[in-house]
């Protein structure tokens, strides 16, 4: 049966989306479904307006939702993430503050945010070009990746976690996405890096990435205006939407994409 479906954490103009991953695939959504085009603010000021008070957000740029519908909210101008619990309508920050900077409690326009089961809280600290992860109720991060002669890194556009607790990073300085294991800092290379351009093997200022359950790879392919699928271990990508260098506002094309995910029916 087809209905109006109704999803209450969709309010802001976010940078990228992400959910825990066993959450997505239990979604069972009928391709004839619509959505309601009415929004209902659950985070920040529903009149547009920016601050740092605990009711308030500052150009917010990604969105982690668990398996208890808690809203993670990366505040990218205030330096911080927000937490929301289900029909809270004042956040508690819980890693960061309005303060950028490089310290362990600091962030500096923090991009990507994740959450595993464990409660630990991954951010993909942006302009200090490094992962941060923060214990279940410590507010002081530990440095998991770091821009370094052994690991380059990039801004961090895009952060996701698999079941395996494997972190996928979209670093879009050197236009290519990332896969860390748990106990290595050290990336391996799951797509890009072969310079900036529009071929299967190369993409352009990507920003986000999602992982599904058969460990496939799909990448927003930002200045493409495509979306890029990488299944497991190819070097080059599939475009399955938009159409590669055409921008533009019909139902073929992107312009600018900055945000994908795959629900259960692929």
């Amino acid at each position: 049966m087809c209905s109006v479906l109704s999803w209450q954490r969709t309010t802001f103009n976010f940078l990228s989306l992400s959910v825990l991953p066993t959450s997505i695939y239990a979604l069972s959504i009928p391709t004839c479904a619509t959505w309601n085009q009415n929004g209902i603010t659950v985070a920040g000021n529903s009149n547009g307006s920016s601050g740092s008070d605990l009711a308030s957000l500052t150009t917010p740029a990604n969105i982690f939702v668990d398996n208890n519908y808690t809203l993670y909210i990366t505040d990218r101008g205030n330096n911080r993430i927000v937490r929301y619990h289900t029909n809270d309508t004042i956040g508690t920050v819980v890693a960061g503050n309005c303060t950028p900077g490089s310290s362990p409690s600091q962030l500096n326009s923090p991009k990507g945010v994740a959450v595993d089961q464990y409660g630990t809280i991954i951010v993909g600290d942006s302009l200090n070009y490094r992962i941060q992860r923060f214990p279940l109720g410590s507010t002081v991060g530990t440095t998991f990746a770091i821009n370094s002669t052994i690991n380059i890194l990039g801004q961090v556009r895009d952060l996701h976690i698999n079941i395996k607790n494997e972190i996928f990073v979209t670093d879009s300085d050197y236009s290519r996405v990332v896969k860390y294991y748990p106990n290595n800092g050290v990336g391996v290379i799951l797509a890009g890096n072969n310079g900036v351009g529009s071929a299967a093997n190369q993409l352009s200022n990507p920003y986000g990435n999602f992982v599904d359950g058969n460990e496939t790879l799909y990448v927003t392919d930002r200045g493409n205006n495509r979306v890029q699928m990488y299944l497991t271990g190819a070097t080059s990508g599939t475009t399955v939407a938009g159409i590669t260098g055409s921008s533009g506002s019909s139902l073929m094309q992107f312009n600018s994409p900055i945000a994908v995910i795959v629900d259960n029916n692929g």
